[in-house]
């Protein structure tokens, strides 16, 4: 299917340019290269179908439905038009940053409960245990992260306000 290019010639050679570019960062590396150029398009363009996605970065149309969905089930994208051919918008760069960094820490977050688990059989074996080798350095490893997952919590509230702040920002000055 032949997907009608919106920018000009000359501006879709720059927007190649500038993502080519970032992909060398390795701060992107981290992210992959498919999510990192459909993370980019949705920078450029804002709105796009899984057609144009597929036409600009090449990638099959199975990969790009797999990094759609989980742009989707982290907040990061949203379905703008539920008729076909769907479109996808990012609402906001700001907002999408603090999203995947509020996820990121939600990820580790969701092990603390296994870190009280073994903070307590550790406490509840202590007497057997604490004269084995590695017994305070396994404690205090999940003493710290128990601490972590405490300063993560704070951090989320603090990024998701700061992330409500920009998408009222945004909204006010018409870029969503």
């Amino acid at each position: 299917m032949n997907i009608q290019e919106r920018f000009d010639p000359e501006i879709k050679k720059i927007e190649n340019e500038i993502i080519k570019k970032l992909l060398n960062y390795t701060v992107f590396s981290v992210r992959g290269e498919i999510t990192s150029k459909i993370l980019f398009y949705f920078i450029t363009r804002k709105d796009l179908t899984q057609s144009e996605l597929q036409n600009l970065t090449g990638f099959s149309t199975g990969k790009i439905s797999q990094e759609l969905n989980n742009f989707l089930e982290f907040d990061l994208i949203k379905i703008s038009k539920k008729s076909k051919p769907w479109i996808y918008s990012m609402e906001s760069v700001v907002a999408e940053t603090f999203s995947r960094a509020i996820n990121l820490l939600k990820s580790n977050i969701k092990w603390e409960a296994k870190f009280f688990e073994m903070k307590k059989d550790l406490e509840d074996n202590r007497e057997n245990l604490q004269n084995l080798n590695g017994y305070t350095e396994v404690k205090d490893f999940i003493e710290v992260n128990l601490m972590r997952f405490k300063g993560f919590k704070v951090v989320i509230k603090l990024w998701e306000e700061l992330k409500n702040k920009y998408e009222k920002e945004d909204k006010k000055l018409n870029l969503i």
